[in-house]
């Protein structure tokens, strides 16, 4: 999905020369959120060049095709057979935590084709991405208020005003992402903002959802998010190791191990 936005938007600047940022998010039906981290990947690789609120290409560079979905993101079909898995949980009526993180994109894409169910997120893509996908299938998406924390390659919203919000709602479920789980230390993020807005939503769920490929097993990070006996379900793929799925079914959980379709 990113790599086929990107070609898009490198024929739109091919055709048009130079587009400002709300004209490329109105021609590429994206956020600008999204638009600007496209810009940004472009612009690292001598494509494009940013400039007056807007990007033109560069000149000077040759341009190559964007590389495939699996060499920019060498975990994505994992994270979509894991997101298969994860809806599955979901029924009518729900109330859903998710936070921001490339596995829930995945998840939210799935459920935008729900009916009445209610939606907080503090993930900007994600929010933009159930309004543009969803109008008029009765689901109430709520953002969190908050800073726009630029953290993580998905704009997330952060602070205590966003973790203040999480207060408000009681949620069914919650979908949490990681970029690190470990047997002693449990579920850590790098970002102690991002980690605190996964504990908020953990706190006030009813049921806690950790999605995660087998690349995060094993690997501890600076901000503990919570222990291994706070979580109800994991959701991880095929690759990851069977001592960790044992261990973990030992402690209580129900963990899924997602196959490729």
């Amino acid at each position: 999905m990113r790599i086929d936005r990107q070609e898009r938007l490198v024929k739109l600047l091919e055709t048009n020369v130079m587009l400002r940022i709300h004209e490329l998010c109105e021609l590429l039906g994206a956020s600008p959120a999204t638009v600007r981290r496209d810009l940004s990947e472009l612009e690292e690789k001598g494509v494009i060049k940013r400039i007056n609120g807007g990007a033109m290409l560069n000149a000077r560079s040759d341009f190559s095709p964007p590389p495939s979905h699996e060499e920019q993101d060498p975990f994505l079909l994992y994270k979509q057979a894991i997101a298969r898995l994860a809806v599955s949980l979901v029924k009518e009526g729900d109330t859903i935590f998710i936070d921001a993180g490339t596995t829930n994109i995945e998840i939210a894409e799935l459920l935008s084709g729900y009916s009445n169910i209610s939606i907080i997120t503090n993930s900007i893509e994600i929010a933009y991405l159930f309004k543009k996908y969803a109008m008029g299938r009765k689901i109430s998406v709520y953002v969190c208020g908050g800073t726009i924390g630029e953290v993580t390659p998905e704009a997330s919203i952060v602070g205590p005003l966003a973790e203040q919000m999480i207060t408000q709602f009681r949620a069914s479920i919650a979908f949490i992402g990681t970029s690190g789980i470990d047997l002693q230390h449990g579920v850590t993020d790098p970002h102690f903002l991002l980690a605190s807005i996964k504990k908020r939503m953990i706190e006030f769920s009813s049921r806690v959802v950790l999605v995660a490929d087998h690349s995060k097993f094993g690997k501890v990070n600076m901000a503990h998010v919570c222990n291994l006996s706070s979580l109800h379900h994991v959701i991880t793929d095929s690759l990851t190791p069977a001592s960790f799925v044992e261990s973990m079914t030992t402690l209580g959980l129900k963990v899924w191990r997602a196959e490729l379709e």
